[in-house]
């Protein structure tokens, strides 16, 4: 820093001030930069945050960056964070739980500004008070704060957009994941509705791993039809599954929405300009991540009041279910 300041000739302090983004003289900024490209200056970001007794990055815990949802989720965070003016680390754990422990351990070792996570596994015993953490679709405990879309509300809301459709005979399509609250909520609130409109539904609750869920669904499908067992609305946990719901009949040339309509739940894009095909329970995948950094301050800095937050989900009508003007 001191031959940053010489070359530009301005004080040591504002050298300091522009490396800790505080606002300087445009002048001596271009200074400065023009100094540290020069001499090839490289802050010790390390050391600084030994003397200052503060972090820059933030563990990103997912299970996996093959799903638009998280892939979104994880490009939202990002910008969050750099707002704040901390580095995602991300770590894929590919649904590993000894991944997930790996992760935990060193962000403890290297002392985060704190982990957010989307976790299904039991990785509570391996997190402490003095680790900063918030979860994302998962309730631990009073003490961890979380933040998730609503659910179960949203669930209903499908199940409503259905029966306006005129679907009687209903069909939720989901995977049982040990602790993961959102697919039981989800769950849970499909039931709930379809109870409320005494309509007949059905549930395929597959107990099998995420790569053999596809073929499950296919052959869920297709049996159920030969063996009569008809719907005309289907309700998926997600826009994955639905598209698995999709292929299914596309297979046996049954037309979506004119014989069978389908809704899913994420609304998340591959892309930023992707036009979503699928009929959806839209999630704010944006203020999921505005929530989670927002927590994760209050964590750190170790506010008194710290509430979980259920954020709104809203129906996005596109191809996949019938406009009711047609009806």
């Amino acid at each position: 820093m001191n031959d940053v300041a010489k070359r530009a000739g301005v004080s040591r302090g504002t050298v300091s001030n522009y490396i800790n983004n505080v606002k300087i003289k445009e002048s001596s900024r271009i200074k400065i930069e023009e100094a540290i490209k020069e001499l090839g200056y490289i802050p010790n970001i390390a050391a600084r945050e030994l003397k200052t007794n503060t972090a820059s990055n933030v563990v990103f815990i997912v299970p996996t960056v093959w799903n638009p949802f998280f892939s979104e989720l994880t490009y939202y965070l990002q910008i969050e964070l750099k707002k704040i003016g901390k580095k995602m680390l991300l770590c894929n754990s590919q649904d590993n739980y000894l991944s997930e422990i790996e992760y935990i351990e060193m962000a403890k070792q290297n002392k985060v500004y704190g982990i957010i996570s989307v976790s299904y596994s039991n990785i509570l015993p391996h997190l402490t008070e003095n680790l900063p953490y918030v979860a994302i679709e998962r309730y631990y405990n009073e003490s961890i704060p979380y933040v998730t879309s609503d659910n179960i509300n949203g669930s209903k809301l499908a199940v409503n957009e259905l029966y306006k459709r005129e679907c009687k005979n209903l069909l939720h399509i989901t995977r049982k994941v040990e602790n993961n609250k959102a697919l039981m909520d989800r769950k849970f609130g499909f039931e709930t509705a379809c109870k409320e409109l005494n309509l007949n539904y059905s549930i395929f609750n597959c107990h099998c791993k995420s790569n053999e869920f596809r073929r499950e669904v296919n052959k869920f499908i297709k049996e159920s039809y030969n063996n009569n067992n008809k719907f005309d609305g289907i309700f998926c946990a997600t826009d994955r599954y639905a598209q698995y719901v999709i292929d299914a009949f596309e297979e046996m040339q049954i037309k979506v929405p004119d014989d069978v309509q389908i809704i899913g739940f994420d609304g998340a894009k591959s892309y930023s300009n992707e036009h979503l095909k699928i009929s959806t329970i839209k999630q704010n995948i944006e203020g999921l991540a505005i929530e989670a950094v927002n927590l994760l301050q209050l964590v750190v800095n170790k506010s008194e009041t710290i509430n979980n937050k259920i954020l709104p989900v809203s129906f996005l009508q596109i191809e996949t279910t019938k406009k009711i003007n047609e009806q």
